[in-house]
């Protein structure tokens, strides 16, 4: 680990340990709340320094195998204290929609009958399924919620000097955050009673009904299921894990969470619905020419000198025509200015900031992919489109991912570049892309159909 992975998890630790005992309906709210959604740039810059584990005093977690035992060991006395709950539904979150399911599964894959989908919707219907509004299901609970942040608020005041709990950020979107927390568990319990799953399914536990979900789920002894909604590049959205299963891409996702403590038999490789209609497209002929359709992704994070390299290099070859796609975030946040001096810069460059475009159609029109540590390069992969992946960013940590590619995966602009054109340039360059590419699919994502996996896993963890 880094050491500001080391500093986070001791943190986390210590955090659980000292709040544990303030809890809503036996669920300890130190469990509920995001952490990391807590730690502001300040908090975040004092956490990559080594003597900030001095600050430290009732840490739990000091190895990256410690990780998820510890967590399991905060869980365990609230697994199954409700009983005798009749069991009756699959239940889909569309809460927030990180489950991010294409429509069709709705109809398709799922039985009506015996599925339900819970959303802030109001409306009876999810693309062909039952649908229940979740704020159907909240009560007051003011009293509460006053009640707990004044005990939180009080444990916080006898650390004034801490680099965490002192933090004003931290306080203050903790405090903010416990009314949300206990509305969330109240609303998911009633809908737990009156709804009877048998099993959910969730797409993160990052928010507050997801998680809370995740853990109303284990006192009514109700499996769970998360799916992968990203590639694990951010260790604090996918640890520890709150459900009973997870649902991932490859063998890489289910070694990942081996090593930080996760049990093997929890793990299901099964792929991810979305990415259904790219495993069972038919593959078509990649072009070879001297003009080329590039896509190139984005992603927060870049070390803009060496972007600005790589953009140079390629657009100083006419041929190529380059498309620059921000990432949603990078949108949202108008973080694009980058993007919009190299459009002006470079005639053959232009930026795609529509939020709502399908990547999908944008890879499939082009002719080589260029990405960012991001599933761009997956689906490029899974479109059978050349993909090649730039390491460029300014992170705290190291990404091994997409090491299995070798040399198509760089951190080097100018050498990126040169592999790019040789791979065009070379029937036997690009034969060992094919097989690396195919080598890095059989381990990375060797499902065909995720939805009916996903249907089975569901089934399987029911009985």
């Amino acid at each position: 680990m880094s050491i500001y992975l080391k500093n986070y998890w001791s943190l986390y630790s210590e955090f659980i340990n000292i709040f544990n005992g303030i809890t809503y309906k036996s669920i300890p709210i130190a469990l509920a709340t995001n952490f990391y959604h807590h730690i502001d740039a300040n908090l975040r810059q004092s956490m990559e320094k080594k003597d900030f584990s001095q600050h430290l005093k009732h840490a739990g977690i000091h190895h990256q195998g410690e990780i998820q035992p510890f967590f399991e060991k905060k869980l365990n006395p609230i697994k199954n204290k409700v009983r005798n709950l009749t069991k009756d539904k699959i239940v889909i979150n569309a809460i927030y929609g990180y489950t991010r399911l294409p429509n069709s599964i709705y109809s398709h894959v799922f039985d009506k009958k015996n599925a339900v989908v819970v959303s802030h919707s109001a409306k009876a219907d999810h693309f062909g399924m039952p649908n229940v509004n979740i704020d159907a299901y909240k009560k007051d609970t003011k009293v509460p919620s006053t009640q707990l942040t004044e005990m939180v608020n009080g444990v916080l005041k006898k650390y004034p000097k801490h680099p965490a709990y002192g933090n004003q950020h931290f306080i203050k979107s903790l405090l903010q955050n416990i009314p949300l927390i206990i509305d969330g568990i109240e609303a998911v319990f009633n809908f737990f009673h009156a709804v009877r799953p048998k099993v959910v399914i969730i797409g993160t536990s990052e928010d507050i009904y997801s998680r809370a979900i995740a853990l109303v789920g284990l006192m009514c002894g109700v499996p769970t299921i998360c799916l992968q909604h990203g590639l694990l590049m951010g260790e604090e959205a996918f640890m520890p894990a709150f459900t009973t299963h997870l649902a991932v891409y490859g063998q890489y996702e289910k070694d990942w969470y081996v090593k930080r403590g996760l049990k093997a038999d929890r793990i299901a490789i099964i792929g991810h619905p979305r990415y259904d209609e790219l495993t069972t497209a038919l593959a078509g002929k990649n072009r070879i020419t001297a003009k080329r359709k590039i896509l190139l992704t984005t992603g927060p994070g870049l070390n803009t000198v060496k972007f600005q390299s790589l953009i140079s290099q390629l657009a100083a070859n006419s041929g190529n025509q380059i498309t620059l796609k921000p990432h949603p975030w990078e949108i949202a946040h108008n973080k694009i200015a980058l993007y919009n001096e190299l459009e002006k810069k470079y005639k053959n460059v232009k930026l795609n900031n529509k939020r709502l475009v399908n990547t999908n159609s944008l890879i499939k029109e082009s002719d080589c992919v260029i990405s960012s540590l991001s599933t761009v390069a997956l689906e490029a992969m899974l479109l059978n489109k050349p993909s090649f992946v730039y390491y460029f960013l300014d992170a705290n940590r190291e990404y091994d991912y997409f090491n299995i590619l070798g040399k198509y995966a760089e951190k080097d602009p100018k050498k990126l570049v040169e592999t790019i054109e040789l791979y065009f340039k070379s029937e036997k360059e690009r034969a060992a892309y094919n097989q690396l590419r195919k080598n890095f699919l059989k381990r990375s994502y060797p499902t065909v159909n995720a939805s009916n996996e996903l249907l089975k896993l569901a089934q399987k963890v029911t009985f």
